[in-house]
């Protein structure tokens, strides 16, 4: 009997460690989240964009989006990534040349390397020498030189000509050479072609020089225009000329959080969000035309932290041509709540509106298994499990356009799941360990009663033997 109950008491503590190693191991499923929505897309692929909205963000656990999951319709969760939402961008500038034509000398030259000097002179005296290899065709050449007050940090991407419709068809070719004194030229384009054909009632124009972007020298004060002529049509003459500089960049798609005032006194007002965001600015705003205010501005990361922040110390104003102050930048700063108060000056009736901007996020999932599947955010529980995009997606599967390209996927109305105590569930690890020590401390207190019970029923037997004796 003894051994039995021994071998029941092992067996009983043993229990919580069982316990506790499978609840480690056991994956998340959608009820250890507070919401979740539908899924659904109109087209059909093994991978999907979606664009999470603002109730995502602002019902999480966590502000980095840690506990944000995709499941199937069995319930199992799915390879995803999380990935800002890039925006490519394309930015053009045009720049006015001045234009001087220029007339050709060839003078053969009598060094080893057999080189055509090129003398080109234009009308106010500048003078240039270029040598060429071979012999020199019969050339028409323009001078193009950018104004002085004119700057230029990343340089032209393209030379932009303009001239007369001609009455023939006329094509040639031309090189393109930049300087920054009139002496040493860099060649930017050989043989590029230039045209102007017509075909009834259609124009083929093609009237600009490219510039490849690794060249040097794009950003040169001078540029000299060669074209060449074949003697059968005369090349027209360049009216105008423009060196076009072309921006191309990403960026980073955001949206806005309004926060929610609280006013402290006429020069003092508190800002809440919900909960934590890393923001990327954030816009103050006053309410009343013509008026500008130094204010000093604070936060808390958690709107329960003791100490407030320094921000900035800075001056708003708005102006009634919708002029107004630029936001601060904060680099992805984790902020709950703002503090401002007027250093002097008052923003009048209304205090002012605090919006900040977030970095919008997409999640890019896999299809696995069937459908329908479902997006489950908010629980505390969650640890992070997005992986990156370019390990999800292969290269051929990647569109031309990148993961902008992804099949859209839209989410439905959101629905309860667990229920908002998921938000601040208690870690695994540590409820198993708070569990199993109270099953520890039961189980010892049983045993302990357990055996004074057998004690006092073998002290009973005995003495009932001595009694018979």
């Amino acid at each position: 009997m003894l051994t039995f109950r021994l071998r029941a008491g092992l067996a009983m503590l043993c229990l919580p460690f069982a316990f506790s190693v499978q609840a480690e191991d056991a994956p998340l499923t959608p009820m250890d989240f507070y919401q979740g929505a539908e899924v659904s897309s109109y087209e059909t692929s093994p991978f999907y964009r979606l664009t999470l909205p603002e109730s995502v963000y602002l019902n999480t656990a966590w502000p980095d989006l840690r506990d944000v999951r995709v499941f199937n319709n069995a319930g199992k969760a799915v390879t995803f990534a999380l990935s800002q939402v890039d925006t490519p961008k394309t930015e053009q500038k045009v720049i006015p040349l001045h234009i001087f034509p220029m007339a050709m000398n060839v003078v053969k030259s009598t060094t080893e390397e057999a080189k055509n000097k090129v003398t080109l002179k234009s009308s106010n005296g500048v003078e240039i020498n270029l040598y060429q290899d071979g012999d020199s065709a019969s050339a028409t050449s323009f001078l193009l030189q950018v104004d002085e007050g004119t700057k230029l940090d990343s340089g032209f991407n393209q030379i932009l000509l303009s001239w007369d419709r001609p009455k023939n068809n006329w094509q040639t070719k031309v090189s393109l050479y930049s300087s920054e004194d009139l002496k040493e030229w860099d060649k930017q384009a050989e043989n590029a072609p230039l045209m102007d054909l017509t075909s009834g009632t259609e124009r083929l124009l093609l009237n600009h020089i490219d510039i490849n972007g690794y060249n040097t020298s794009r950003n040169s004060r001078y540029w000299l225009l060669v074209i060449e002529g074949d003697g059968n049509a005369a090349s027209p003459v360049i009216a105008k000329a423009e060196g076009v500089v072309i921006n191309r960049y990403s960026q980073t798609e955001t949206f806005e959080l309004p926060f929610s005032a609280t006013v402290i006194s006429d020069r003092e007002v508190e800002y809440h969000l919900v909960r934590p965001q890393p923001l990327s600015s954030l816009s103050i705003l006053l309410n009343e035309n013509n008026t500008v205010l130094p204010i000093s501005v604070e936060y808390r990361s958690q709107a329960t932290d003791e100490q407030w922040l320094p921000l900035a110390k800075t001056v708003i104003y708005q102006m009634e041509d919708n002029r107004a102050s630029e936001p601060l930048a904060l680099d992805q700063s984790l902020v709950q709540a703002i503090r401002i108060k007027a250093i002097s000056g008052s923003w009048g009736e209304l205090p002012p509106t605090v919006t900040g901007k977030r970095s919008q996020v997409d999640v890019i999932f896999n299809a696995q298994g069937s459908p329908p599947y479902a997006l489950a955010w908010g629980s505390h529980l969650a640890s992070s499990a997005s992986i990156d995009a370019k390990q999800l997606v292969p290269a051929s599967e990647l569109p031309a356009d990148g993961l902008s390209g992804l099949p859209q996927a839209y989410l439905a109305e959101p629905f309860i799941l667990g229920g908002e105590e998921r938000l601040k569930a208690t870690d695994p690890a540590q409820s198993s360990s708070q569990w199993q020590t109270w099953l520890l401390w039961g189980m010892l207190i049983l045993g302990v009663l357990g055996l004074g019970f057998i004690v006092l029923k073998l002290a009973r037997e005995v003495m009932g033997s001595k009694d018979n004796k």
